[in-house]
Order: structure tokens, then C-alpha cells, then sequence
């Protein structure tokens, strides 16, 4: 595809002593596992939404409780190697969300991942939001390459910034574009699975109650965040 266009856009159990005495012989002990603790409920306000790109599978569902926001939750393939790449907090009319991103590697490293996973705390852990994942035929870096907060703190967009380590083809870069309300998450620019941008530079554009996105390919292309939450080309500029 031409590299000059926007491109493909995570018992207790209770001993019961039942080794009473009944006349002249004791009953054999029996142990008794007690129900386990049910997890506290998340809110109705988030939605059980699909993830956003690849699926860690039944066990990581949006409004999924967790007792704590661990890489270890999140791999593909246990024996993988997962470590955090960053994690950061957003303030939001609906809540705090907290961000983790995560990178995954096979041993040796043949392919690997990239994750975003959004929560947010309740009852001593914290119920997900969202996830964005995707798994590539080469090492993967991710970072937060930016972060917006509206002013009415309704809603946040994030630019996410992959590195793709392509060996004889050289290292690629790629973007992705979320935003969340702290109720759901979606992909801001694109849909799945193109909305992966191959571009030399992406960067959020502030400009007073608006948001911008420039995106660097021949020419600067600008999008304007709508009002959904999603961006729609406002111009090309050299």
C-alpha cells in the first residue's frame, strides 16, 4: 500500500471440623471448600463493549473486575514475556481512568505485541473499560505519544505510537487513535483493521476548546475531532 496516504488504521477454604466425636468413633475430618467470593460488580455506566482490535479471550471482558491493573493479567500466551510500557491516569467527568500499556514478546523473540488497556478503580481494583491489542510479525514498542483532555472533561483522545522492528526491511512507525468517556473506549480515526497509520509523524494539535490531528506524509494532512469523538479531515497544508 502507498506509504504516502493514511494508511491501516489483559481458597479460601474453610476447614469444616467435622472430626466430632459420635460415640465410640470419630468421623473421618472432611474438608469443605466455601463458595468463592464473587467479585465486586462494575458499573452499568461502562459498556460490555467487544475489544477494540485483538480479543485476550473470555477471561478480559469490558466491565471485568480485576483485583489489580498487572501485566501478568494481560498475555496472550502465558510462557510470553510481558512487561509495561507506561502507565498514566486520566481525570474524567465519569471517573478516573487509569492507562496501561503493556509490549509482549515470544522467547526468542520471533513476534510480539502491543496493548492499551483501560480501568477504572472500583472496590480495591478495577473494572475495564476497554482493550486495544495487536500482535505483529516483529518486535513491538508502543508509547503514549500524546494525551488530550476536553475541557468539559467529557471525553480524552489518545495517540498511541508503535515501533515495528521489520529486521531487513527496516523499522516501521505506526499510530493509533483511541478515545474513551470513561464508559466505553472506541478508535478515533479509522476502523479496524485499518486504522493502523504508517506516517513519519503524527501529533495531537490542541487550539483552545479544539483538538486537531496532523499527520505527516508529503503534505501535513489536519483532522478535526468531531463531536462524536472522531476525527474528519479539516484540511491539507504544506
Amino acid at each position: 500500500m502507498n506509504p504516502r496516504r493514511v494508511l491501516v488504521w489483559a481458597c479460601v477454604l474453610e476447614l469444616l471440623g467435622a472430626g466430632c466425636t459420635a460415640g465410640r468413633e470419630a468421623s473421618p475430618q472432611v474438608q469443605v471448600a466455601a463458595p468463592a467470593a464473587s467479585a465486586p460488580a462494575c458499573p452499568e455506566s461502562i459498556a460490555a463493549d467487544a475489544p477494540l482490535e485483538a480479543d485476550y479471550g473470555p477471561r478480559i471482558q469490558s466491565r471485568h473486575w480485576l483485583p489489580a491493573l498487572s501485566p501478568s493479567e494481560f498475555a496472550f500466551v502465558p510462557t510470553n514475556s510481558t512487561e509495561e510500557a507506561f502507565r498514566q491516569k486520566l481525570e474524567l467527568a465519569e471517573g478516573p481512568v487509569e492507562l496501561l500499556g503493556m509490549e509482549e514478546r515470544t522467547a526468542p523473540v520471533i513476534d510480539g505485541g502491543a496493548a492499551l488497556v483501560l480501568a477504572r478503580p472500583v472496590s480495591g481494583g478495577y473494572c475495564i473499560v476497554n482493550t486495544w491489542a495487536t500482535w505483529q510479525s516483529s518486535e513491538v514498542d508502543v508509547s503514549l505519544a500524546g494525551s488530550w483532555v476536553s475541557p468539559d472533561r467529557r471525553l480524552a483522545i489518545l495517540l498511541l505510537k508503535l515501533e515495528l522492528d521489520r529486521a531487513a526491511g527496516g523499522e516501521e512507525t505506526r499510530w493509533v487513535v483511541l478515545g474513551t468517556d470513561g464508559g466505553r473506549a472506541w478508535i478515533a480515526l479509522g476502523q479496524p483493521p485499518e486504522h493502523q497509520l504508517i506516517a513519519p509523524s503524527v501529533t495531537l494539535l490542541p487550539k483552545k476548546d479544539q483538538l486537531f490531528l496532523d499527520v505527516k506524509l508529503e503534505y501535513v494532512n489536519r483532522l478535526r475531532l468531531g463531536a462524536d469523538g472522531h476525527f474528519v479531515q479539516a484540511g491539507t497544508r504544506r
